[in-house]
């Protein structure tokens, strides 16, 4: 299971909450807060896109980070 870890001096929950809104048909999203970062899980991958819904993810939460600034 993918896991991602978003410093929440830098990422915004809200940015992270959007994007999940935004991929949550193509995997399934668990979110945790945890000692300054914001953890985020992903199972049940869509085959189509497992080699790349991490990547794809991160950069649409960097973009909606942006957003949010």
């Amino acid at each position: 299971m993918p896991e991602l870890k978003f410093n929440s001096k830098i990422y915004r929950e809200k940015a992270i909450t959007g994007a999940i809104s935004v991929y949550s048909h193509l995997a399934k999203f668990i979110i945790k807060n945890n000692k300054g970062y914001i953890k985020v899980k992903m199972d049940r991958i869509d085959p189509s896109f497992e080699n790349i819904i991490v990547d794809e993810f991160a950069n649409y939460v960097l973009g909606m980070t942006k957003k949010c600034l």
